[in-house]
């Protein structure tokens, strides 16, 4: 694998990884507004380059996800409390 090559999929994994922090940070602070801001900032990119670089990831933009994630809690929450069903 040449240098440049080697570099770029350093780079690349290092992204995927801040990616995944910023999606664990989105299901950690779930009750909080979403600031998208400093969720780029985590990454270090300009806003619409994280957006397009999540959504490449997870298949959806970081507000998306979010939404998804409180959808499945509210199901599973509502799974789990027999008084509801």
């Amino acid at each position: 694998m040449c240098l440049s090559l080697k570099t770029a999929a350093q780079q690349h994994f290092r992204e995927l990884a801040l990616l995944r922090r910023v999606r664990d940070r989105i299901d950690r602070e779930h009750a909080l507004p979403l600031d998208i801001d400093s969720l780029a900032a985590v990454v270090d990119l300009p806003i619409a380059l994280f957006v397009r670089r999540f959504r490449d990831a997870y298949g959806l933009s970081p507000h998306d996800y979010r939404r998804a994630a409180e959808a499945v809690r509210n199901r599973e929450a509502l799974a789990a409390d027999p008084a509801v069903a």
